[in-house]
């Protein structure tokens, strides 16, 4: 997999201190490059908020580097002393650097102003490609993920250098730029350029990720063959004893992983008490007046979304036959079998919740848009119901939107075709993964809605989870190992996994749903 690399000819500061701090723009946002590549050529632009979600979404730690060189780490976001935010100017960084050799003399080079310019390195997710004249493009990157950022003296790029340390490199001249299809008509020329897809390389943190991942393994299985090897000392003493932290933590991230709804749904932490999410529930409209008079006060009400804390959880219990079975990596068999039991309630939950004990469901929410299809609706009432679905989104919340389809539902519409005889759905790409399309939307299959085939049931939902529907957890994953006199004499260990999370609609707005009648 390969990165990308961008320099940005700004100005470093350091700190004078004594803390050995720097500060600077990474990127200026909403502003053209120069002209890159070689034989097409192109200048690019980041827009506002592209760095943000960026720093949100990070799911590994973004490293403040010396020449991009990952041995020279001069700060970084895992101990917070790397800061990253993006303002109205760009992305900013300031940064403690670490009083490491190396750190002392980058430091007196950047102080000295030997060393002055940024750089970053990152993975195009999303860009957007337009012709601006002959052989040159503009090219708008809309989703990238931020791997790191450095500090260079040399603003051009360094190919042989950075080569030379084993990074691979996607370089300008690369870059795959989308070209238009020779088509009999404009039409037909359109469409291609908007179906046309452009192949972005990645850089490969595999060994990063597996490094920490072997430890939390060995953590686990040391834990766990320390456990075993001790369990006949009070065989019929009840107990339970906390599964390392770094155990409990994956659990969560197989969770995301197995549940797509889950993932996308917006996140809070955990608050003392309730967490009330206030929203807006009539909003004034404005008026131009003549001079000297006043302009009338509307009023603007506020109402609440309220998340308290419900309990969801798995247990399983291996007999000793299983756990001796050398072969079974129990690192990984445990936390995929819990997460998969865990998510299969909690989806369910954030779809159809009704109860007390579960969460808001969005399919019972009465505020949420609803559409109706009829039991005997044609292929084209079908697909023309569709199409008003994604309409009836606000502009603003359909990027990041997707259809989300019960399995009988979705191999409906997979079947649907247009009057060439090509089927609307279509494969795509969604944050670096396969997956399908429909007008332009992802589309994600569950389990969790019902098949469409009575009256009252609803099969299809489509919106922006995130700007749509908020998950509270209330108290970190937890998983516990049960040793009671119940399990000894079954020759049994129990695993309990247990989070105390809530969940409601908190933008109606951005949701709609579809219902069989």
């Amino acid at each position: 997999m390969k990165m990308e690399l961008r320099v940005q000819n700004s100005s470093l500061h350091s700190s004078e201190d004594g803390t050995m701090t720097v500060s600077g723009y990474v990127n200026r946002t909403d502003q053209l490059s120069n002209t890159l590549g070689v034989a097409k050529k192109f200048k690019e632009k980041i827009p506002k908020g592209v760095f943000s979600r960026a720093i949100q979404n990070a799911q590994h730690d973004i490293d403040f580097l010396a020449e991009h060189n990952n041995k020279l780490i001069l700060a970084s976001t895992r101990n917070n002393s790397l800061e990253l935010r993006e303002d109205e100017v760009g992305l900013y960084m300031s940064a403690t650097i670490t009083p490491t050799s190396w750190g002392h003399d980058y430091y007196e080079l950047i102080s000295s102003g030997i060393l002055k310019n940024m750089s970053f390195g990152f993975r195009t997710v999303k860009d957007s490609w337009k012709s601006v004249g002959f052989n040159l493009y503009e090219r708008t990157i809309e989703e990238l993920e931020l791997f790191e950022v450095s500090v260079v003296k040399d603003p051009a790029y360094s190919q042989s250098t950075i080569s030379a340390r084993g990074i691979d490199i996607c370089f300008a001249e690369d870059i795959e730029i989308p070209v238009e299809s020779k088509k009999g008509n404009k039409n037909m020329k359109e469409e291609s350029i908007n179906m046309e897809k452009t192949v972005h390389q990645y850089r490969d943190h595999s060994k990063e990720i597996d490094i920490e991942k072997d430890n939390e393994v060995k953590e686990f299985n040391n834990y766990f063959q320390k456990v075993t090897d001790t369990r006949s000392l009070n065989p019929s003493s009840g107990n339970q004893t906390l599964v390392p932290t770094a155990v409990s933590k994956r659990l969560v991230e197989k969770l995301e992983e197995t549940s797509p709804v889950f993932a996308r749904v917006k996140k809070f932490s955990s608050v003392n008490g309730d967490l009330r999410i206030p929203k807006e529930t009539s909003v004034g409209v404005a008026s131009f007046v003549g001079e000297g008079k006043s302009l009338l006060e509307e009023a603007f009400s506020l109402g609440e979304v309220t998340l308290t804390q419900k309990r969801a959880g798995a247990y399983i219990a291996l007999t000793n036959q299983l756990i001796n079975d050398s072969v079974l990596n129990m690192a990984e068999y445990i936390p995929n079998l819990l997460a998969k039991r865990t998510f299969k309630a909690i989806e369910r939950s954030i779809l159809r919740g009704t109860s007390d004990d579960e969460f808001a469901g969005i399919v019972p929410n009465p505020d949420i848009k609803n559409l109706e299809l009829s039991t005997s609706a044609t292929d084209y009432e079908l697909l023309d119901k569709l199409l008003d679905m994604s309409l009836s989104i606000h502009p603003d919340y359909l990027k990041g939107s997707q259809f989300i389809m019960s399995r009988a539902f979705y191999n409906r519409v997979c079947k649907l075709k247009d009057a060439a005889g090509r089927f609307y759905l279509q494969n795509g790409e969604v944050n670096g993964h396969p997956s399908y399309l429909l007008f332009g939307l992802e589309v994600v299959v569950t389990n969790s809605l019902e098949d469409g085939s009575k009256t009252g049931e609803v099969p299809c939902i489509v919106g922006n989870l995130e700007a749509g529907y908020a998950v509270m957890i209330k108290k970190n994953p937890q998983m516990t190992l049960v040793r009671d006199s119940e399990h000894a004499l079954h020759g049994s260990l129990g695993f309990l996994f247990d989070i105390y999370v809530d969940g409601a609609v908190y933008n109606p707005d951005a949701l709609s749903k579809l219902t069989i009648v």
